[in-house]
């Protein structure tokens, strides 16, 4: 099992340098941008994107949805800078939490505060495909709304 934790992590791996990438190639006067009225601005999906990989880590490990309010409340990036930073630390902190785990504890189920139940290892596919959700749609927001393409890999 552990070797796919490591496959995964390849995945992933792509996945947070390319969404490096994108977050970098953001100027400042687009990160205010919200192309459709009530969702997410292209800075606050850059600054979600940065935090994903330590939220559903902490989720994955039986955070409360008052703790994972707070989490996001004190953590949510503010510039790109910032975003950055936090996006390399989540990723660090995904790792430390999972590569030392046992295939026992990797198949072991934890069940999210709105009642969702998945493996440790369910857990982590989650976060690949949560990252790859939106790392495609700040690629979208940038090249369709506002109309800078960064020509950068999704994929190898």
């Amino acid at each position: 099992m552990q070797a796919f934790c490591e496959q995964v992590f390849h995945q992933l791996e792509l996945i947070v340098t390319s969404a490096s990438e994108l977050i970098s190639s953001i100027e400042e006067s687009d990160w205010e941008m919200r192309p459709t009225a009530g969702r997410f601005s292209i800075g606050e999906l850059a600054g979600h994107i940065a935090l994903i990989c330590e939220a559903d880590t902490r989720i994955a490990n039986g955070a409360s949805e008052a703790e994972m309010k707070a989490f996001y409340s004190s953590r949510t990036p503010i510039s790109k800078k910032h975003a950055l930073i936090e996006l390399a630390h989540s990723f660090e902190e995904l790792k430390n939490n999972y590569l030392p785990l046992t295939e026992s504890e990797l198949r072991k189920i934890h069940t999210a505060y709105w009642g969702v139940s998945y493996s440790r290892f369910e857990w982590l596919l989650e976060t690949l495909v949560h990252l790859t959700h939106h790392r495609g749609q700040l690629h979208a927001m940038l090249v369709h709304h506002a109309g800078k393409d960064p020509k950068i890999a999704l994929f190898e």
